[in-house]
């Protein structure tokens, strides 16, 4: 038999070798093994060098390339501005595209989205425990990007609804040329806490830490699932709350992780965060599509992801589950965003939503 063609579009680690692609592999290895593929499966893996350093039209040619080496599905085009762009060529295709993006323009009969965050999600559960901790003067450091705005319009309308008031706003591109001068705004107002909604090189590169401590301003603060990033170190993280999706009392987490360690003899990369986790539920998710697929197609698979219910789910809480059905692809369900910290250089888990006016 002709092996089944699953395409890739993503960064380095996606690479032969690389600790996204061994975490992949192990769930479809672990499928073969379990009965749920009874053909050989085919990784085809390209990059995609994509927004925000590359371009769009890297990203686009990157998923013609995969459909024309004959891939039926493709996971990648992870980030927002990337998925806002092959999204609508994967709908023009017919091949599904499971992507992490957060972003409500991402949509249609070939676009499945497992989020690594939610822009309206996100905003509401900032907002949750802005309010649990007695936070309601706020002050936004606010993007300019596609999730930053996003994430700005969701977070204005639930503060308008739940009593917290906005102090203050600073608007900042995403390579500011002097963010001490923008905190230093903001500072100026002394707010209960601090918000920063945006993608999130800022905290990634360094420049929200250098920042805060040229200014020796230590307020309460929390930000996006662009807390993620602490990935490229916690240091950069320090003092921040974020939307999260790594919870160590998932039962499902332990197991991957011990069955990882087994298989390769090491941890996944940059143990321990959300990222090895949502890989892995990518891949699981595309073999449960093609396990439910009436035929192996792009269209096929398409249904197969369809008919997904029920799934249990290694992200987030011990309550998530992942599920679809037509017309309704965001694909988490129950507790998949939750609260983490850095302190200490050290990631802790922060706890789970949970409503700060319950109906008495």
């Amino acid at each position: 038999m002709e092996p089944i063609k699953i395409g890739w579009l993503g960064s380095a680690l996606d690479g032969p070798g690389g600790g996204y692609d061994k975490i992949h592999r192990m769930a479809f290895d672990e499928a073969a093994e379990q009965g749920l593929l009874e053909r050989p499966v085919q990784f085809v893996i390209h990059p995609e060098n994509g927004l925000p350093q590359g371009t769009a039209k890297n990203a686009t040619d990157g998923f013609r390339f995969l459909v024309d080496e004959g891939c039926i599905a493709v996971a990648g085009a992870y980030s927002s501005d990337n998925a806002i762009t092959v999204g609508r060529l994967a709908n023009e295709l017919h091949v599904p595209l499971v992507s992490w993006c957060g972003t409500e323009q991402f949509h249609g009969d070939y676009c499945f989205r497992l989020g690594n965050g939610d822009c309206g999600g996100d905003a509401a559960l900032i907002v949750g425990w802005l309010k649990r901790h007695g936070h309601e003067r706020v002050a936004v450091l606010s993007e300019i990007s596609p999730n930053g705005e996003e994430y700005f319009r969701y977070f204005r309308q639930e503060c308008r609804l739940r009593g917290v008031s906005v102090a203050a706003v600073e608007t900042v591109t995403q390579t500011p040329s002097d963010l001490a001068s923008n905190l230093r705004n903001l500072q100026r107002i002394e707010p209960d806490a601090l918000v920063y909604m945006g993608y999130g090189m800022l905290a990634a590169q360094g420049l929200l830490r250098a920042a805060l401590d040229e200014l020796k301003w230590d307020p309460p603060r929390i930000m996006t699932t662009a807390f993620m990033f602490y990935l490229m170190g916690f240091d950069k993280f320090e003092g921040w709350v974020g939307i999260d999706q790594f919870d160590p009392t998932n039962p499902l987490v332990r197991g991957f992780h011990q069955r990882f360690a087994d298989r390769y003899g090491q941890d996944p990369p940059f143990w321990p965060n959300a990222i090895p986790v949502l890989a892995y539920d990518t891949a699981r998710v595309l073999v449960e599509g093609l396990a439910r697929a009436p035929i192996l197609s792009g269209e096929g698979v398409q249904a197969g992801l369809e008919r997904i219910r029920f799934l249990p789910s290694t992200t987030g809480g011990p309550h998530t589950h992942i599920a679809c059905s037509p017309h309704e692809h965001g694909m988490f369900r129950g507790d998949w965003l939750l609260y983490g910290r850095v302190r200490n250089g050290k990631l802790e888990f922060e706890g789970l939503f949970e409503p700060w006016d319950r109906a008495r």
